[in-house]
């Protein structure tokens, strides 16, 4: 299973009625969801951020369950976690790749970690930092959440 972030309809949208939702996607035809990564990938991107990224932490820490569970966040929350998502990355690039498997704790399996820091190697053609293996989640991510921005929303997870 994969995790899918999209741009969500105005806050509040989770109380709308049937009506409410009818005159929202005849006007606003529904986005397309962008795939971010595995759902097993987001779990250890998260466990990273909580464990590498102390500055960006005090960002994620409010809304990790929404993050965890895939829930809705709102205006807020979308232009918080863009802040602590550029955070993240800038204290990312500070730490080789290594440090994902000193800073696990058994969450995920050392074959899976070796893996995602071998395929930064190749990608890059030399030592990886962290930001260097979650380069393509902080893209992806970023783009759903610059998006979000712009049109003063939140998102949404899900593949719709």
């Amino acid at each position: 299973m994969s995790v899918y972030l999209s741009v969500a309809p105005p806050d509040g949208f989770t109380k709308w009625g049937e009506s409410e939702w009818d005159r929202w996607l005849r006007e606003h035809p529904w986005e397309s969801a962008e795939r971010i990564c595995s759902r097993g990938d987001w779990a250890i991107f998260l466990f990273q951020i909580r464990q590498s990224a102390l500055k960006a932490k005090k960002f994620f820490e409010p809304m990790l369950d929404a993050l965890v569970n895939e829930r809705p966040l709102s205006t807020q929350q979308a232009d918080d976690l863009l802040q602590g998502l550029e955070l993240a990355r800038e204290e990312f690039s500070t730490h080789p790749a290594a440090v994902m498997k000193q800073h696990n704790g058994n969450f995920a399996s050392s074959e899976d970690l070796d893996a995602m820091v071998a395929a930064a190697r190749a990608r890059i053609g030399g030592e990886p930092t962290l930001a260097d293996v979650w380069k393509d989640v902080y893209d992806r991510v970023e783009r759903v959440l610059e998006a979000a921005q712009e049109q003063k929303r939140g998102i949404y997870f899900g593949n719709v």
